[in-house]
């Protein structure tokens, strides 16, 4: 509707003004250019705003616990009134005269100048969103750690003490220390968790401080666990303020600060102490360092005792590994060389896993033995007993090119790269495994992915790693910093990481760049420029990582005597355009240039015979890089999300023969004549030209040797690149004009409609066109007129196995169907309603996992039969303001022995039920659900009654008469907003002692 606006209005404008008033023709001129550059600019801002609304929908079905943030609320508003300001423009276009007095309005600047500066700074604004635009409503609690089984008498004892003083009210700060790898911070993971399960007033936050430490990083750190956006102000002091005044609100808080190796003045910061109820906990291997702080109680963390630290060993090694009675002995020695630490123990168990000869284990405590001599420091002695471990990383692995390391040595290094302390997500490693050909290059990618998931399981198994989680990204691994001390020790000479949280301005002078340097990583600081006709000579330099950093400027001798080099990642900088010496980098396999927003130029990259993978997605570019055509051993091309980018010249395609991935931005149509061609194609991302495209992008893949995964836009949209499943968008689509009516959408995981014109009233009627619907398991449907249902129950007597077609699907989204009535509809007939048919043999949605309908205000009741749903998950009904009931009672429900109907969702682990002013009732009989973890109900005024089952005991009375029940048996939490408190203590309960029982899993919220 937006871009339809825009295009009549600057349409009309250019018209009139090419034959406005001839003394006027210099101004027209620069309105005309003033008007088309705000074209760009406006229609770009309308695609920004359509992205952040689509990450808000998304989240926002995904959990009820999510809200949008405050400045991206802000941010929207502000976006609809310059569209409510083209509209009235609009109106005025078509007034008569009013051509004459817009441009005497605008000739002197006028509004275009103001709209101009207006539209330009709200897109500025949207670049420090990112892919965070919503906030967590209970996200100051923090979140549940992952944690490891502890062991001996002195954790217990430990883990005691610090709960007893963290929750007592005559001790603020408490310092955990003791040397590095003994387990500090798995203990404080549990006190961390158990906060968060006991103290629901409490917010708990959690700062990795690290080795690489500033005030104005801390300030950040925290400022991010209490969900606080701090301002890019950067005198530390003002910012210390502002992060005072939002702490100083909260009653109560618990600041723990892992892994701290040098004096901190919170004061400085902006944490305020030894005010009630503010803890600080802090860990850190220096006890000089507690005191310091001004710690008011120190516990110190030792290692373990013989026979502790021999149970660590048996345990790590795991029941698979049975310890023969004769090398029971030489296991016990090598365990005593770990000297009780934890780490150490864990590390050399995970490297022995599996080995039950006793040449092995012999041969084991031979080169142990060997690596120990000389050495009486217990760092050192620690460090040689990881090496050991990295050292065995050898059987079943390729040789390395490098220094004859295995590749599974080198994924271990690799990691290294990263900052210390650094959540490194699991995808984003794998990847750089395939760009540094660390897997075998000639598999197809898919088995390039799973072999590279395969070396981390196998790092993770040996200990090597541990596995975590990153709140954006997902499954992540991560160093210990005994286990990043020894990588950096072993490419000492080789590599300068100085990977750092943003800690780091100026770029290490040319002194430092030795003739022997491999790797260099300066990502994630603060270094805005390189010193002019700065050349270092680093002939053997193969990977250089500058990414994260505000970069803008490289001179152009800075590539100079790096002809060695293999990767380079200028990823997320401002770079706005790269030297001419890049293109005499004959040996480059990977150029990143991702999310570089401001570059423009790429030089000739035609001499890069050996690049594998051109990354330019989310950049400014306006045009292919030149010579980008001869790059034949291209595998990986990423354009996606270069909205500048409106040319993709003829023929290129064709000359990329070896392409495994492609990914194009949204504007630009696929050359579907020439993806065809591509064999080897594996992933892909673009926008064809209408649904006949589509089914011929359909066809020419089914031959292919390795399936394709893909995301199509039909017709222009923007989605982003489904992870590793097949993806099917039709947007702005008329499914009953022409060809598109008769289109066959092949077998895919996923199909989403948008803003979709002539949808089947029962959808069942058009999953005729789907080769197989067997293979669908994600349907999403948006802002689509005519749906009213998912089927009727007409069409399950019509056909006994028509409920097969939905029985593959996993999760259905539903939002903004004007006509939608129910998923399962039951036509009236007069005054009657057709009857259900029993429970069919095969539920019809037997497969379904995750529910959410949201804005369907026709709708009255949700038409979810509890039989036909047997693997439910998640059920999230919001926004919608006429439905009046959620689960339906069956005909042949089962009773209780009073006669009181009860309908069983088995799986059901959370409900959401958001503003539903009308929803009288979850449903008309008990609901059992024994796996139910989570309820949240928000703005449900009418409903009376929550119909969960209290089991009871074995006798329904006791001694006096008592009732005997339980809550149900999974039940954590039932959130409520706070303002709703009378509400919920209006609700009507079986028994009063259920109110009772249900009490200490409320959690009331602001």
């Amino acid at each position: 509707m937006v871009e339809r606006i825009v295009e009549s209005f600057f349409h009309k404008v250019g018209e009139k003004l090419v034959d406005y008033a001839h003394d006027k023709v210099n101004d027209m001129r620069n309105l005309k250019l003033d008007s088309t550059t705000l074209e760009k600019t406006f229609k770009s801002l309308c695609a920004i705003a359509s992205d952040v609304e689509d990450k808000i929908k998304e989240a926002e079905n995904r959990s009820g616990k999510k809200k949008r943030k405050r400045e991206v609320e802000d941010w929207l508003k502000q976006v609809q009134l310059i569209q409510s300001d083209f509209l009235q423009l609009e109106n005025e276009l078509v007034s008569r005269g009013f051509i004459s007095r817009f441009l005497g309005r605008f000739s002197d600047g006028g509004r275009v100048a103001k709209m101009s500066e207006r539209v330009n700074e709200l897109v500025e604004q949207s670049r420090h969103f990112g892919n965070d635009v919503m906030l967590n409503v209970y996200e100051t609690r923090g979140e549940a750690l992952l944690t490891t089984e502890m062991f001996g008498e002195a954790f217990e004892e430990n883990l005691e003490m610090i709960w007893e003083l963290v929750v007592s009210d005559k001790v603020s700060s408490v310092g955990i220390h003791g040397m590095g790898g003994v387990g500090k911070t798995s203990l404080m993971k549990h006190i961390h968790n158990r906060l968060l399960g006991g103290t629901p007033d409490c917010a708990v936050s959690w700062v990795t401080v690290s080795q690489v430490f500033s005030i104005k990083k801390l300030q950040d750190e925290i400022a991010r666990a209490i969900c606080l956006k701090l301002s890019d102000e950067s005198d530390i002091d003002k910012r210390a303020a502002e992060l005072s005044a939002a702490v100083s609100i909260r009653k109560s808080i618990v600041l723990i600060l892992d892994d701290v190796w040098e004096n901190i003045n919170l004061e400085k910061v902006g944490y305020p102490l030894h005010v009630e109820g503010y803890r600080l906990i802090i860990t850190t291997r220096s006890l000089k360092v507690c005191h310091q702080i001004g710690c008011k109680r120190l516990v110190e963390v030792k290692t373990l005792h013989n026979d502790e630290a021999w149970d660590l060993f048996k345990i790590t090694l795991g029941q698979e590994t049975a310890i023969p009675p004769e090398v029971e002995e030489i296991a016990m020695s090598m365990v005593k060389m770990c000297d009780g630490l934890p780490l150490g123990i864990i590390t050399l168990a995970g490297s022995m896993r599996g080995e039950t000869a006793i040449h092995v284990w012999r041969n084991a405590l031979t080169e142990l033995k060997k690596s120990f001599m000389g050495q009486d420091d217990m760092v050192d002695q620690v460090f040689k007993v990881l090496k050991y471990s990295f050292d065995r990383l050898f059987p079943n692995h390729q040789q390395g090119k490098r220094k004859g390391y295995t590749n599974l040595q080198l994924c271990f290094l690799y990691c290294a790269l990263y900052p210390e302390d650094c959540k490194i997500p699991r995808k984003e490693l794998v990847r750089k495994f395939i760009s540094e050909e660390l897997v075998d290059r000639g598999k197809s990618m898919k088995a390039q992915f799973d072999e590279g998931h395969s070396m981390l399981d196998k790092l993770v198994s040996v200990c090597l790693l541990e596995s975590t989680r990153h709140q954006m990204d997902g499954d992540s691994v991560k160093m210990h910093d005994l286990m990043r001390a020894m990588a950096l020790k072993i490419t000492e000479g080789r590599s300068m990481i100085r990977a750092g949280h943003y800690t780091m301005e100026e770029f290490p002078n040319e002194e430092e760049w030795s003739e022997d340097l491999e790797n260099v990583s300066l990502i994630q600081n603060s270094i805005k420029s390189v010193p002019f006709e700065m050349s270092p000579n680093c002939p053997k330099l193969s990977i250089l990582l500058l990414r994260e950093n505000p970069l803008n400027f490289l001179p152009e001798s800075f590539f100079s005597r790096m002809h060695a080099l293999c990767t380079l990642d200028l990823s997320k900088t401002r770079i706005t355009k790269l030297p001419n010496s890049v293109s005499d980098l004959k040996s480059l396999k990977a150029l990143l240039l991702g999310e570089c927003r401001e570059l423009v130029c790429v030089p000739y990259l035609g001499k890069l015979k050996a690049l594998r993978e051109l990354n330019l997605s989310y950049s400014g570019i306006r045009k292919v890089p030149q010579g980008a055509e001869k790059l034949l051993n291209m595998k990986r091309l990423l354009l996606n999300g270069a909205n500048y980018l409106k040319i993709l010249p003829r023929g290129l395609l064709l000359n990329l023969s070896n392409l495994q991935l492609l990914l194009l931005p949204h504007q630009i149509q696929t050359p579907v004549e020439e993806i065809e061609r591509l064999k080897q194609l594996e992933e892909f991302e673009g926008s064809v030209k209408d649904a006949c495209d589509f089914s011929h992008f359909i066809r020419s893949r089914q031959s292919r040797v390795h399936g394709t995964f893909y995301t199509i836009e039909v017709r222009l949209t923007y989605d982003r690149f489904s992870r590793r499943r097949n993806q099917v968008l039709l947007h702005l689509c008329d499914l009953k004009k022409g060809d598109e009516k008769n289109v066959t959408m092949s077998a895919q995981d996923i199909l989403v409609f948008r803003h979709c014109e002539g949808l089947s009233n029962c959808l069942a009627d058009d999953f005729s066109r789907l080769d197989d619907p067997r293979c669908l398991k994600l349907l999403k449907i948006y802002n689509s007129r005519g749906i009213e249902c998912m089927f009727t129950y007409e069409h399950i007597k019509a056909s006994k196995t028509f409920e097969s077609k939905f029985s593959s699907l996993e999760k259905i989204l539903l939002q903004d169907l004007p006509d939608f009535m129910g998923l399962i509809h039951r036509r009236e007939i007069g005054s009657a309603v057709v009857p259900a048919p029993p429970t069919s043999a095969q539920a019809a949605f037997s497969s379904l996992k995750y529910l959410t309908i949201c804005k369907c205000n026709k709708m009255k009741k949700l038409g979810l039969p509890a039989s036909e749903f047997p693997n439910l998950e998640i059920i999230c009904v919001q926004y919608c303001d006429e439905i009046q009931e959620i689960i339906e009672i069956a005909d042949g429900t089962r009773r209780e022995d009073a006669g009181a109907p009860v309908v069983s969702l088995p799986r059901l682990r959370h409900l959401y039920l958001i503003r539903l002013p009308r929803l009288t009732s979850i449903c008309k009989a008990t609901m059992i659900c024994d796996s139910i973890n989570i309820i949240h109900v928000e703005e449900c005024q009418a409903l009376k009654k929550l119909s969960l089952n209290f089991p009871v005991g074995p006798n329904h009375t006791l001694h006096g008469g008592s009732y005997q029940c339980s809550p149900p048996p999974s039940l954590e939490e039932i959130w409520i907003p706070e303002e709703e408190r009378e509400w919920w203590e209006s609700l009507e309960w079986e028994h009063p002692i259920h109110s009772h029982l249900i009490q200490p899993f409320l959690r009331f919220w602001d």
